[in-house]
C-alpha cells in the first residue's frame, strides 16, 4: 500500500471512531431524558396514588363519624355535620387539612341524598366526598397539565342487628307493640326494667286500672300502661320479673357493668325460660357504680324528659349510664318473645350517685328513662331500623 493509502485509510477511521463516539453520546443524552422524565411521571403519579389513599381514609373515617351520629332527628344531622367537620385526618403528606367536603343524607343507598333533611326521621345513610387539587412537577414536561383532581368518596349506614350475644345488660323492658324502632315506647318516659315483686292479696283487681298496681308489692315505674301490667300478671305473676340473668353477685356485677351474656339473645327468640324472679337487691348497688361511671354532670331526677335531653345536650357523658336492654312482649306463661332493643338512661342523683342504692329494696322496680334505639359503639342514640338497634359499617 503507498504511503498516500495509509494517510487516507487512518484519516476514515478516525472519522469513523469520531462518528461512533458522538452516536453515543447522543444517544445517551436522550435516553438520560428518558429516564428522568420516566422518574418524574413515576413520582407524581406515585404522589397521585398516595394522596387518593389520604383522601379515601378521610372519606371512611367521616362517614363512620357521621352516620354514628345520626338518630332520627335534625339534631343529629347537625351533629353528624359537626363529626365531619372535626375530622382529623389530613393529606398532601400529613400537611393540609381537606376543606369543604360534601355531606348527604339518605334512608337507604339508593338516596335520594339530601344535604340537610327535615324531617329526618329514618334518614341511617351518611356519605362523605372530597376533591383535593394536586400540584403536578414533572407530567407538565411531558403535557400541558400542572395539577391534577384527586376524588374520593365513602357511604356509612347503621345497619340493624337481629342477634346479640354480648352486649346487652340482663334486664328487659315491656313493648307497647311490635312495631321498631321503639316499640310503642316514648323516649323521656320511665319504665320497668326489672318489675316489682308480684302481689296477689287482697286488693289486687288486675281488671281494673286504679286497682291494678295494687298487685304489686311496689308501684311500678310510671311509663308503664295498664296492658303491661297485665301482660306481667298474667305471663309472668310471682316467677318472673323481667330479669334474665345469674343469681351470683359476682356474675351479675359482670353482667351489669362489662355486659357480658349468658345466653345469645336474637329478635323472636322466647326468652321465657331464662327470667327469674331477680330482685337481688346487690343489682342496686351495681346500676349505681355503672351510672358513676359516666363523666355527666345532670342529674335531675324529677322530670325524666329533661333529664334525657340534658343528658344529651349539652352536657358531656361517655355512655355509661346508657344501659342497651331487649324489649319483650309477654303473650303466656309459656312465652316471652323478644321484638327488639333499646337504650335506657339510669338514674343518677349526683356525683357518688346512690340513687338505685337509696330509692329500691328487694321488692322494687328498678326505673330507668327510655333513651331510644341502642345504637352499638355509640355514645348516643341511633335510627334504630327494624329492630332497634344497629351498627355503623362502610356500605360503599
Amino acid at each position: 500500500m503507498s504511503q498516500h493509502g495509509a494517510i487516507r485509510r487512518l484519516a476514515v477511521e478516525r472519522d469513523d471512531h469520531h462518528g461512533k463516539r458522538g452516536f453515543v453520546l447522543v444517544t445517551m443524552a436522550v435516553a438520560a431524558i428518558a429516564i428522568v422524565a420516566i422518574l418524574g411521571l413515576a413520582v407524581d403519579v406515585g404522589k397521585m396514588f398516595i394522596a387518593k389513599n389520604e383522601t379515601q381514609v378521610y372519606c371512611d373515617s367521616a362517614a363512620l363519624g357521621a352516620a354514628l351520629m345520626l338518630d332520627g332527628t335534625t339534631t343529629g344531622i347537625d351533629n353528624a355535620l359537626a363529626s365531619v367537620a372535626n375530622s382529623a385526618n389530613t393529606w398532601n403528606l400529613d400537611t393540609a387539612k381537606i376543606s369543604n367536603p360534601t355531606v348527604r343524607f339518605a334512608t337507604s343507598s339508593a338516596g335520594p341524598w339530601l344535604a340537610n333533611p327535615n324531617p329526618a326521621t329514618g334518614y341511617s345513610y351518611a356519605r362523605v366526598s372530597s376533591t383535593v387539587s394536586m400540584n403536578l412537577y414533572f407530567i407538565p414536561i411531558v403535557v400541558n397539565q400542572y395539577s391534577q383532581n384527586v376524588a374520593s368518596s365513602a357511604t356509612a349506614a347503621q345497619v340493624p342487628i337481629t342477634t346479640f350475644t354480648q352486649g346487652l345488660a340482663p334486664y328487659t323492658a315491656i313493648a307497647a307493640n311490635a312495631t321498631g324502632p321503639n316499640f310503642g315506647l316514648i323516649p323521656g318516659n320511665s319504665y320497668d326494667i326489672q318489675w316489682p315483686t308480684y302481689n296477689n292479696g287482697a286488693s289486687c283487681d288486675p281488671t281494673k286500672s286504679n286497682k291494678i298496681d295494687n298487685c304489686f308489692l311496689s308501684p311500678p315505674c310510671p311509663g308503664d300502661s295498664f296492658i303491661a301490667k297485665q301482660e306481667v300478671i298474667n305471663s309472668w305473676g310471682q316467677s318472673s320479673s323481667g330479669y334474665w340473668g345469674d343469681s351470683s353477685n359476682s356474675v351479675i356485677q359482670q353482667e351489669i357493668l362489662n355486659v357480658i351474656q349468658l345466653e345469645a339473645v336474637a329478635v323472636g327468640t322466647n326468652i321465657q325460660p331464662v327470667l327469674t324472679s331477680g330482685q337481688k337487691q346487690s343489682q342496686s348497688g351495681y346500676l349505681d357504680q355503672r351510672a358513676n361511671q359516666d363523666i355527666s354532670t345532670d342529674f335531675i331526677t324529677n322530670n325524666d324528659s329533661q333529664m334525657l335531653s340534658n343528658y344529651f345536650s349539652p352536657h358531656l357523658h361517655n355512655g355509661r349510664r346508657l344501659l342497651p336492654i331487649p324489649i319483650v312482649l309477654p303473650s303466656s306463661t309459656a312465652n316471652t318473645s323478644v321484638v327488639g332493643y333499646g337504650s335506657f338512661l339510669l338514674y343518677s342523683n349526683g356525683a357518688n350517685s346512690d340513687y338505685y342504692k337509696k330509692t329500691t329494696n328487694g321488692n322494687s322496680p328498678f326505673c330507668a328513662v327510655y333513651a331510644g334505639p341502642y345504637q352499638v359503639g355509640g355514645t348516643g342514640v341511633g335510627t334504630g331500623g327494624t329492630t332497634g338497634a344497629t351498627y355503623v359499617k362502610l356500605v360503599q
